[in-house]
């Protein structure tokens, strides 16, 4: 599935061998494509091709070559050598070709597939007959920025050059080149635009990465059961508000203006959404900070509920990854989908933005006096949750994420789709000096934040304010394991530490409102989207106002619900949801470990083939 299109209006002629032949031309050694209507440009009738925009981090989800990388053994141009321990098997795309229609194998192909579990057959098959349209200028634009980069380097590693170097470079091209093939992007067109009469696919590490995916799951499922488990009915807790009571519109009318601060410093405009309660006390204000190619439209419910309820409201747009920067990527004017310096430049737009409450609320101006600067939170989504954790005190660490971006292990690859974004932070080594902390801040809330290798665990543990992180079971974008629940056990937990909560809503996704973008694809969509967006908007309303009401204001009230049980269950059916305010990565290992998955059946020749590990994490 190739998350990162939906349709795309055909910039070249439906003949296959004249199509072929114009983008032949057009395709330089690189993999760079040309439009036809000059350089980088899109044609006028394009339709936008960007099937999740706005879904990788709250933008878009680039985990489109995901199949590619896992659970089947992929294939080459005209010879493909499948290797599996000492053993090779030499095949044709025609074999492949053949075996996807009608799901035989030939005196080719049948070597291999008999070595094959039911379930890896298969996924083979279907891997084979997956296509996927998206225009060969978007895929080219994309391939040819840091994550496309990342993409390619992990695919390289399992699909390789006859003589076992990494595939990446002819990739590149192949994906343009069959990108534009009538019948859509599939995984034979592009064997036949691998510019290598052979490729070698390490089939192995494809099955050793299968292994892994499950062992993956396995986790995630354990975890799942341990906090359930340990949960307490929400009825339990004494006389604090209920879920419906947290969720309910607050006294408040709200207004709403918009700001256009200039940092001159940094030649950054920064538009703001201001949300204001009508005829109240000065209000404390909260900061909300958007993900991948969002905007500060997002979430408007939960800023309008906050607002009614005696908060100010600050959504604002981050002009290096907000939804300009990715319409300047489509259309070729812009390289990165985040600019190299986003991760320092983004806590900066904050600390930039409170100055200018700060003399506005002090000045001459309509909000004099209507701010209360001393009680200051922010909220984060996706990148956003980076950036407000980052702004919380947690400290990038170039060393951990150097050595986990460099890593072929299929955590940090194929399992993981959010390493795209965080090793893109690499490509400008200065923002890891920078002091991005705001002392202003008080409280932090991170919704499905990108954490895991951007801090680490000595990074995440310096945060030294209340946070709460929430996080969704079913995010195929930023994993919940990895980059929320796992993470929150770095969290100090000591007596004197200040209050961490998990929020984790158990079939929850990334996505809480469906992306406004042209030509976005309902069925992808699907995957990374909430399945219940009414009830998950009132867990973000209930659990934003109950937090900041315990943590800025000190409300014992709201404080209750918090602290007196380690997890109690405050959601409902079909989607339930855990609040947790101590776990430990001893209490997420099974009681018992689960048996070793069994190893396909390997040729005499062969070693044994490595069985899936019982865990991927190295708790």
């Amino acid at each position: 599935m190739l998350f990162f299109s939906a349709r795309s209006h055909r910039l070249l002629g439906s003949s296959k061998g004249s199509s072929r032949e114009r983008l032949r031309k057009r395709v330089s050694k690189s993999g760079a494509v040309q439009s036809q209507t000059g350089k980088g440009q899109t044609g006028k009738g394009q339709t936008r091709s960007i099937g999740l925009a706005a879904s990788f981090f709250g933008g878009l989800c680039l985990s489109g070559l995901f199949p590619l990388m896992m659970a089947r053994p992929a294939v080459a141009a005209e010879e493909v050598i499948l290797t599996y321990g000492f053993a090779e098997i030499s095949t044709s795309v025609e074999a492949l070709r053949i075996y996807a229609r009608t799901g035989q194998a030939n005196e080719e192909l049948s070597p291999y597939i008999r070595y094959l579990s039911e379930e890896q057959q298969a996924q083979f098959r279907q891997a084979l007959q997956a296509k996927q349209e998206i225009s060969p200028v978007n895929i080219s634009q994309f391939l040819h920025s840091g994550i496309g980069e990342n993409i390619l380097r992990s695919v390289g590693n399992i699909i390789q050059t006859k003589g076992r170097s990494n595939g990446a470079q002819g990739l590149r091209g192949a994906l343009v080149l069959a990108a534009a093939e009538p019948e859509g992007l599939s995984l034979l067109s592009v064997l036949d635009y691998f510019p290598s009469r052979a490729v070698r696919i390490d089939s192995g590490q494809a099955l050793r990465g299968l292994g892994s995916f499950t062992g993956l799951i396995r986790d995630t499922q354990n975890a799942i059961t341990a906090i359930s488990r340990r949960s307490v009915p929400a009825a339990t807790i004494g006389a604090a508000p209920t879920l419906d009571e947290l969720s309910a519109a607050g006294p408040y009318q709200v207004t709403q203006q918009m700001l256009e601060p200039v940092d001159l410093t940094r030649d950054r405009l920064i538009p703001t959404d201001l949300y204001l309660p009508v005829d109240a006390p000065p209000a404390p204000v909260i900061i909300f900070s958007h993900g991948l190619a969002g905007d500060r439209k997002g979430f408007v419910n939960v800023s309008r509920h906050l607002a009614s309820h005696g908060y100010a409201i600050a959504a604002l747009d981050h002009p290096g990854s907000n939804r300009t920067q990715l319409d300047a990527v489509l259309s070729g004017n812009e390289r990165e989908i985040a600019t190299p310096g986003e991760f320092r430049d983004r806590p900066l737009d904050v600390s930039f933005l409170l100055d200018e409450l700060t003399r506005l609320n002090a000045g001459n101006s309509d909000l004099i006096g209507q701010l209360d600067l001393d009680q200051v939170g922010i909220i984060g989504h996706s990148f956003g949750g980076y950036t407000a954790l980052a702004l919380a005190g947690a400290q990038l660490n170039r060393e951990t994420l150097a050595a986990n971006c460099a890593s072929d292990d299929f955590i940090f690859n194929e399992a993981n789709p959010s390493m795209l974004l965080q090793c893109t932070a690499l490509l400008d080594s200065t923002q890891f000096t920078a002091e991005l902390k705001d002392e202003r801040i008080k409280a932090v809330i991170a919704l499905n934040p990108v954490t895991s290798s951007l801090f680490g665990r000595s990074g995440l543990s310096q945060i030294d304010i209340p946070s709460l992180i929430i996080s969704g079971t079913n995010d195929p974008v930023a994993p919940a394991l990895l980059e929320q629940v796992r993470p929150f056990t770095w969290l100090s937990q000591s007596p004197d530490a200040p209050a961490h909560f998990l929020a984790l809503i158990r079939g929850g996704s990334h996505l809480y409102e469906f992306p406004e973008v042209e030509g976005a694809d309902p069925a992808l969509a699907s995957g990374l989207l909430n399945s219940d967006l009414p009830l998950v908007d009132s867990y973000l309303e209930a659990l934003t106002f109950g937090f900041f009401q315990a943590e800025l204001n000190q409300n014992a009230i709201y404080q209750e619900v918090l602290d007196n049980a380690t997890i109690v269950q405050i959601g409902r059916q079909p989607i339930p949801l855990y609040l947790v305010n101590s776990l430990s990565a001893d209490q997420l290992r099974p009681a018992t470990p689960a048996a070793p998955t069994s190893p396909p059946a390997s040729p005499p020749t062969a070693p044994p083939a490595e069985p899936a590990p019982v865990s991927v994490l190295p708790f």
